[in-house]
């Protein structure tokens, strides 16, 4: 383990366990504990947390240390009827994005960056809800999943900072042109149905280039994928993928899966918890 982590962990540990609990493994029991209860699974506690509001405020001060890139599904099957009557999933998708770009902002001055699966059009910086609502006006939902291609060329940028970065004794990334710390990302994939290609080939990649830089913190990059619609293939498919890579030996294991049945409807709120709580998950890993 790094120094600065060895140093700085157990503190963020200590909120974030109590929020989140920590999660034992991907086969843990399913039951529900009890209301008044602090422990559990990031997803099961999801329910049990109304808002951030709920939130310890130290919890959501860790959006400081990420940039947060959202890939946002923007196939035909997003005109579809999302979780509550008369509203199509790609306007749930839109109405959570507005609530996270508020909240995001409050917490890192940076703001959220939004890209499509299909849409050449993208924004970066985004830091109000009107924004996210300008953006989603721009692109028609339409054509295929193609989930994998689109990652692919979102992460390659990145790790080949990493790769060129000049890493510090205590883990810290430093891009060698600007001399600027390069931020840690977390990427959050919104989608509603099977991809139409496969994202584990990109995501083992990206997994097994980060193992490979010396000093690299576990905690430099997550993904998150968040289902919108109750589609049994596409959940299936989510769950098959975190199993598969799960089972990987000799890499990170950086991402996390969100089914339908765990945030139901997709909310801003929800996914500031599931993003925090794959960020608990990284670092219980990093720390042992």
């Amino acid at each position: 383990m790094d120094k600065r982590y060895s140093q700085e962990v157990p503190k963020q540990r200590l909120f974030l366990s109590a929020i989140f609990g920590r999660k034992q493994s991907r086969s843990a029991s399913s039951e529900p504990p009890p209301y008044e209860s602090i422990t559990g699974s990031p997803t099961k506690v999801i329910h049990k947390i109304s808002s951030t509001r709920g939130m310890p405020e130290e919890a959501l001060e860790f959006l400081r240390q990420y940039d947060t890139v959202i890939l946002v599904d923007d196939s035909q099957s997003m005109t579809h009827c999302g979780s509550t009557r008369g509203v199509s999933r790609w306007c749930e998708a839109r109405q959570a994005l507005q609530t996270l770009a508020e909240i995001a902002h409050k917490y890192d001055e940076d703001g959220i960056d939004i890209h499509f699966l299909n849409a050449k059009h993208s924004a970066t910086n985004i830091r109000s809800s009107s924004q996210i609502h300008e953006v989603f006006d721009q692109v028609k939902p339409s054509g295929m999943t193609p989930t994998g291609d689109r990652l692919d060329k979102l992460l390659k940028p990145y790790l080949t900072k990493l790769e060129t970065a000049d890493i510090q004794p205590d883990g810290t990334p430093i891009d060698r042109q600007t001399g600027k710390e390069i931020k840690r990302i977390n990427y959050i994939v919104i989608t509603d149905g099977v991809p139409t290609d496969d994202p584990k080939n990109p995501i083992v990649d990206a997994a097994t280039r980060l193992k490979a830089i010396r000093n690299l913190s576990m905690v430099q990059l997550g993904i998150q994928f968040v289902q919108i619609g109750n589609d049994e293939e596409a959940t299936r498919s989510l769950k098959m993928l975190d199993d598969d890579l799960s089972k990987e030996s000799g890499i990170w294991d950086i991402v996390d899966t969100t089914p339908y049945s765990e945030l139901s409807p997709v909310t801003g709120d929800g996914l500031v918890k599931a993003l925090l709580g794959g960020i608990n998950r990284r670092v219980d890993a990093q720390n042992k």
